[in-house]
């Protein structure tokens, strides 16, 4: 690329430089450094260095708790309901357990298939479906433990990660997630939505729109960051380069970058995903329309991302023009 010696800065919004009357009104204050490039049009530069500080989020965003919509309401499990697998109720009540058991039908610790369930059905399920069979010799105070097996077998042993990227793993309906630490050791969270007032997608859901953390009451933050370590980490990193491509897109919305910058800040951001800027502008489009960005999950990509990581490193090493 030729660029023209002639360099300048533009501090301040686009409104004081062109017409007042534009449709997009540039709603922050934004310090720009590139080169005049007088075949662009209306745009000021081709491809620019875009300069935005903490001060602009504030002015962009505000300083109010604004979170976001609620979209999904309840955290999604592993599986669908009609994929659980399923033991009939017949079957489970005609499991017969000795006498010791009874007292822990007014137990009830946990929950199977987004139900509470006494820890003598919990056995009985896990006897009824194969997966546990009661010892011969039971020991006083057993019963209690034999609960916790039932668990393990029923819930446990069927938690899978609900994305190829993350360890964290979810139960079939989506009430318990168990995350591991450095030593290889899992923990078991009880989800509780309600009691939040949001699922752990709808939070995540927020993070990528772009929305800062520090919009984001931090009860919620808190409570992704323990129940899925993995998914607060990647939301986090998608909605900052989503909010980082929404700054360019305002600019370029003003006439103050060209199509040829617009296309390149696209394509970065669709490194993360493995996507060209074609199908990352519509892929966004269609996220935007909809306030739902959980497909941006589906797609994401460690290898892009960390590529992209990379680059932006070089931007900030090389003034911001790749």
């Amino acid at each position: 690329m030729n660029i023209s010696p002639f360099r300048f800065n533009y501090i301040g919004t686009y409104s004081t430089i062109n017409n007042p009357c534009k449709k997009f009104a540039f709603p922050y204050k934004i310090k720009v450094e590139g080169y005049r490039n007088g075949k662009q049009g209306n745009s000021l530069f081709n491809l620019a260095s875009v300069t935005i500080t903490d001060l602009h989020e504030k002015e962009k965003y505000g300083t109010g708790k604004i979170n976001g919509p609620i979209v999904f309401g309840k955290t999604k499990g592993c599986k669908k309901p009609e994929d659980y697998n399923k033991v009939s109720k017949e079957k489970v009540g005609s499991v017969e357990l000795p006498e010791s058991f009874d007292k822990l039908k007014n137990d009830s610790r946990f929950y199977y298939h987004g139900e509470k369930v006494s820890d003598y059905e919990l056995i009985q399920t896990a006897i009824a479906s194969g997966k546990m069979t009661l010892p011969d010799n039971i020991a006083k105070g057993d019963e209690a433990r034999l609960a916790h097996e039932a668990f393990d077998v029923l819930v446990r042993d069927e938690a899978k990660p609900k994305n190829s990227w993350s360890k964290t793993l979810y139960s079939e309906d989506g009430k318990y997630t168990f995350t591991i630490d450095a030593k290889g050791k899992y923990s078991m969270h009880l989800l509780d939505d309600a009691g939040v007032g949001a699922s752990v997608d709808d939070i995540a859901n927020w993070m990528m729109s772009g929305t800062p953390n520090r919009n984001i009451e931090k009860r919620y933050l808190d409570y992704l960051r323990t129940v899925d370590p993995d998914l607060y980490n990647t939301a986090m990193k998608i909605g900052k380069e989503v909010r980082t491509y929404g700054y360019m897109e305002d600019l370029y919305n003003q006439g103050v970058l060209s199509q040829k910058q617009n296309d390149y800040d696209m394509t970065l951001l669709g490194l993360m995903f493995g996507e060209d800027s074609g199908s990352m502008r519509i892929i966004l489009d269609s996220c935007r329309k909809k306030g739902n960005y959980s497909q941006l999950l589906d797609l994401y990509n460690v290898d892009g991302a960390t590529l992209l990581d990379s680059l932006r490193e070089r931007q900030i090493e090389n003034g911001g023009i790749l």
